[in-house]
Parts: C-alpha cells; sequence; structure tokens
C-alpha cells in the first residue's frame, strides 16, 4: 500500500485517460484543515516542467476550498502544458475546487463527487471579533460571510418588506455598526472577483456567454449557503456544467487513489495529540497534511505540506478545582511543504 499502491493506479489512470495525472489533495483532517494557497503554484510548476508539453492533462483534485486567486492561478499555470485539462472529482472538490473545475474542459466526476457554490467567506483586519475569542494578546476575528450579509439585506427587503430608501439606510446603518463598512467592502468586492473569475474559465474553453452568465449567477447568488453541496445530476442537468461521467473503470481507479491518500493523510480521522502522545511524556510527531504528486519516469514525485511537532505532558490545574492534572501541550517545529521522491523526503 502507499506510495507502491499510488504509483500503480496513476499509470493505470494515465493508461486509461490517454493523459498525464497532476494530483493536487488538500486534506480537511479535522484540526489539520488545510486549504489552497498561493504557496502550491511554483511547486506546481516544478510537476509540470518535468510533465512537460503534453496533449491532455488531468488534474485528480480533493480540496475543501482555499483561496480563489490560488485556483485561477493553477488552472492558467496548468494550461501552459497542455491542450485539454480534465479534472478528476472522485469525492470532495469545494468552494475554490469547484472554481477550478470550471476551467476544465471536461469535468470527470464519480457518484460520489461534490461540488459546492463559490461564493467566499472574507476574512479581514477590519472583520468583527468572535464572541469569546479575545485571549491576552490575540483576538480571533469572524470571518465575515457573503451569503450572510445578502440574506440579512434580503431579510429586510423581502420578509419584512422594506422598500423606502430611509428603511434600507437605517439596515445598512445597523449592518455596518456590526461590521466594519470596510470589511462590508471587502464582501462586496469578493463576491464580484469570484463571479469574474469564474465567469473568464468557463469562457477559456466555451463561447457560450449565456450559458457562462447563468451558470456563475447559480453558484455565486441562487444557492441557499456556501455549505450546499452539489452532486452530479444536479451538475450536470441543473447547473449544466461540462461534466462527464467516467467509464466504470476509470471511477473505480478514481475512488481507489482517493482512498489511498484518505488513509495516508488520516483525512477522515479527527487529531487528537492525547491519543498522539499516549503513555509517553515527551514525542515528535510528524503530521502530513496535504499533497502533490505526479508519476514522472517511474517516479512519483512528491511535494507534501507537513506539520513537525513536539508534544510534552503539563500539569494543568483548571479553575476551581485543586489538584493539578495532565494535559497535553504541543509546539510546532516545522510547518510547510518538503520535496520527496517515491516517499522518501528530499
Amino acid at each position: 500500500m502507499g506510495v507502491k499502491e499510488r504509483k500503480k493506479l496513476f499509470s493505470a489512470l494515465e493508461q486509461d485517460l490517454n493523459a498525464r495525472v497532476l494530483a493536487v489533495v488538500t486534506g480537511d483532517r479535522q484540526g489539520l484543515e488545510t486549504r489552497m494557497a498561493p504557496d502550491i503554484l511554483p511547486l506546481v510548476s516544478d510537476h509540470l516542467s518535468r510533465i512537460d508539453l503534453t496533449e491532455t492533462l488531468a488534474l485528480f483534485l480533493y480540496t475543501p476550498g482555499g483561496d480563489s486567486i490560488a485556483g485561477w492561478g493553477l488552472v492558467n499555470l496548468i494550461r501552459q502544458y497542455c491542450k485539454k485539462l480534465q479534472v478528476l472529482v472522485p469525492f470532495r472538490a469545494l468552494s475554490c475546487g469547484t472554481l477550478i473545475a470550471l476551467g476544465a474542459d471536461e469535468i470527470l466526476m464519480g457518484r460520489h463527487g461534490l461540488l459546492s457554490p463559490i461564493d467566499p467567506s472574507v476574512a479581514s483586519p477590519f472583520n468583527p471579533p468572535a464572541p469569546g475569542g479575545e485571549q491576552p494578546g490575540r483576538v480571533t476575528l469572524l470571518p465575515v460571510s457573503v451569503e450572510d450579509v445578502i440574506g440579512f439585506l434580503d431579510l429586510a427587503r423581502k420578509e419584512l418588506g422594506l422598500k423606502s430608501d430611509d428603511s434600507m439606510v437605517t439596515v445598512l446603518n445597523t449592518l455596518a455598526s456590526k461590521v466594519h463598512p470596510l470589511a462590508l467592502g471587502a464582501v462586496y468586492r469578493a463576491r464580484e472577483q469570484n463571479s469574474s473569475l469564474a465567469r473568464r474559465l468557463l469562457l477559456t474553453h466555451s463561447e457560450e456567454e449565456g450559458k457562462a452568465d447563468r451558470i456563475v449567477a447559480r453558484l455565486t447568488q441562487e444557492l441557499s449557503t456556501h455549505n450546499y453541496l452539489i452532486g452530479r445530476a444536479e451538475a450536470l442537468q441543473d447547473i449544466e456544467l461540462g461534466i462527464v461521467e467516467p467509464s466504470a473503470k476509470c471511477e473505480k481507479l478514481m475512488w481507489e487513489l482517493y482512498k489511498e491518500y484518505e488513509n495516508w493523510l488520516k483525512i477522515t480521522r479527527p487529531v487528537s495529540t492525547e491519543l498522539d502522545l499516549g503513555a509517553e511524556d515527551h514525542k515528535s510527531v510528524r503530521y502530513e497534511r496535504a499533497a502533490l504528486e505526479s508519476l514522472c519516469d517511474g517516479v512519483l514525485a512528491q511535494h507534501i505540506y507537513i506539520s513537525d511537532k513536539y508534544l510534552f505532558k503539563v500539569k494543568v490545574t483548571p479553575p476551581g478545582m485543586q489538584v493539578a492534572v495532565d494535559q497535553v501541550a504541543e509546539r510546532i517545529i516545522y510547518q510547510g511543504w518538503v520535496a520527496a521522491r517515491d516517499g522518501e523526503v528530499l
């Protein structure tokens, strides 16, 4: 299992699709979530340089989302190396992942495949503080969701029936008293940016502007929440995306490759430092959280996002108690990408 099995699956997928395969997996393990970010772009460039120019490139994608500009950059980068781009969706390709899929000539989506709306949540220095999130020297800020802002305004207009300019000014003043106006401006800009990026990605492989506008409206405005999940049938029939049902063999290979990543990155297992430390007083632990992989000349080229942590027990006396209890503390030794070949870190 592991590297050896993934190499077999890469080879089988490439043969079945008559394409080169690049895997981008950002895990969503509870407590160790990773997201799409611009730091993957130079690493993807390294993989593409090894793959070199190819007729068709298949991007195997699993992600809970991330930075939309990173997704935009990823699609544009890959298109410099291939004439046809396929995105393989065995399971989750959410938010930014869905944006990436819009840039593909074909979206090969398995039965378990899921997409989502691409309306963003915005984090800026002007966001409101989270309730109870204030700690000495640190303030936790709430992300501002585009759909929540729009939902508040729709509540005033549609449900409460406010129509006059004066009434809406009062509503806006109330909103601005809770959320800084610059944060609200950032929300509006993010929504406009995502709509623009989605439309431009669709039009890289289609000339149907009206259809592109309908798809963008569905994915950025009309679906009820950012957590809404879009299955294969809805993506094809309702949203009218370029979904291709993979062959039974291809779908099986896609799912088996996803399961390899799920097992390796422990995607479905919440992290527990207590279990990881066990009965020991201290221990160094490596958490592997995300991966970029491609098969070149029989070698699995890899970039792996890791967190190296030092776990140790400390005595803490909880409020209201007189007896100290053991708790697990942690110190981050290193966090970032490392290069590897066939599972061996370089």
